[in-house]
């Protein structure tokens, strides 16, 4: 994984979220909104068996689509949360109503670009353990831009499978959106236009539905409303539902498996790449192995992946690996100069041998005291006996006197191809570019072999 912008993907995150929860009267700002939706989302697989929960302050902004860096901004909406008391103004499926209210957030801490954060027991309770449950896409929060179009996408999400939400009185609906204390939006006509028309159009472009209100009227007036809800097909086409790149990870899978969080898993694999991952998912499993690990073996891989421990047999086998690659690469090079000696020799021969039948053919086109003057001739040009001998015995076709035999006749004027020349007659490979590579993997082997 690139190790550039450590972003969270656009991915489809799902929350299950308690109903009551959605039904916040509390006048929660659209960030807190936000928060309130991720910080429950990477808590809840341990919602009831961890006091503190944790994560990386900047994977959490990427959650919410917060792109500041202004982490301060984040620390005032998270004391914002412990200082508000929310107000659970339900209204349950069966049309029932009941009312409830708590500290959403008592306890909240950023160290070190971590944030951890708890829940009251009750509350954690209520949350994991809902009566009605309703999925909230958090790809589809990190996008809003309205507190108003969040808080009616959370309410109408749950009935899309109904296919209509109930109907609400006018000033439930008002206290739902936090504007019940407004005057202004008292007349419907203001609520209408200045929140719920807003609202709706920011879901049906933003969101996996699409919303249209239908209204209740008693005499000229608006007594109630509810919203008929359906798939926004565009948007499921893209694979809003479907599972991202990071969950399909093989090292994300394997994190899972260790017993870590998928929040965490997410973040790590962020943050520090699958090759991180799984050098310490075997650093663990051999430390664990070998009965090194005191504590959980979760613990010590989350204190592997974050601290950076050494992993001395990875790196050992690693580099026995390297070595043994190189030593491999060696050893192929090896072979292959070889095949390109053994190939080399080969055309020299066969150029030698073509060429002497020219010669052989011009020499004995001459008359016998011609061809005595000839090698007479030739014999005495030669720097050495050695040569002397050697042509002696093997004539126009000698391989070590060659060369010369070469220059001897193109000086008398016959007519002989050059070494290209042959081999793109015959079809054959140029001893002359045989030999260049011969000396290309003779400089490469030339660097010292690594012992394994």
């Amino acid at each position: 994984m690139s190790q550039e912008s450590k972003k969270v993907s656009r991915d489809n995150q799902i929350l299950k979220k308690h109903v009551a929860a959605i039904h916040i009267g509390a006048k929660l700002s659209l960030l807190q909104r936000k928060l309130v939706n991720a910080l429950l989302y990477n808590a809840y697989d341990q919602l009831l068996t961890a006091q503190n929960h944790e994560i990386s302050a900047s994977v959490l902004c990427e959650m919410i689509g917060f792109d500041s860096k202004n982490i301060g901004y984040l620390k005032g909406a998270l004391k914002g949360l412990m200082e508000t008391v929310v107000e659970f103004d339900v209204l349950e499926e069966d049309g029932e109503r009941s009312w409830e209210a708590m500290v959403l957030l008592p306890y909240a801490k950023i160290k070190g670009g971590t944030c951890t954060y708890r829940y009251e027991r009750a509350l954690a309770e209520k949350l994991y353990h809902p009566d009605v449950y309703s999925k909230i896409n958090l790809s589809v929060l990190r996008e809003m831009n309205s507190a108003h179009a969040l808080v009616l996408y959370e309410n109408c999400y749950r009935f899309e499978g109904i296919g209509h939400t109930a109907w609400w009185d006018v000033d439930v609906f008002r206290k739902l959106m936090g504007v019940d204390m407004m005057s202004s939006y008292k007349p419907f006509k203001a609520l209408n236009r200045n929140v719920i028309q807003p609202a709706m159009k920011e879901v049906n472009k933003l969101s996996n539905i699409q919303v249209e209100m239908e209204t209740r009227m008693k005499g000229r007036s608006v007594t109630g409303l509810r919203f008929i809800v359906r798939p926004n097909r565009q948007l499921s086409l893209v694979g809003m539902e479907t599972e991202d790149d990071i969950t399909q990870n093989p090292a994300y899978q394997a994190l899972l498996a260790e017993g870590i969080s998928k929040t965490l898993a997410r973040s790590w694999l962020l943050e520090y790449g699958e090759e991180h991952i799984f050098d310490k998912l075997d650093l663990a499993s051999s430390q664990a192995a070998s009965g090194k690990i005191k504590s959980s073996k979760a613990g010590f891989l989350k204190a592997a992946v974050e601290q950076d421990y050494h992993n001395e047999g990875a790196a050992k086998k690693k580099a026995l690996e390297a070595a043994q690659e190189r030593k491999a690469a060696r050893e192929k090079l090896e072979r292959e100069l070889e095949a390109l000696k053994t190939a080399q020799r080969d055309a020299e021969t066969a150029y030698r041998w073509s060429t002497a039948e020219i010669i052989e053919e011009a020499f004995q086109g001459l008359s016998e005291g011609e061809r005595e003057a000839v090698t007479a001739e030739f014999q005495l040009g030669l720097s050495s006996t050695i040569y002397v001998n050697a042509f002696r015995k093997g004539g126009w076709k000698d391989r070590l006197t060659f060369q010369d035999i070469r220059k001897f006749w193109e000086a008398r004027g016959l007519a002989l191809p050059s070494p290209a020349e042959w081999a793109q007659k015959n079809g054959s490979q140029e001893p002359e570019a045989l030999r260049a590579q011969i000396e290309e993997i003779e400089k490469q082997l030339k660097q010292p072999v690594v012992s394994v």
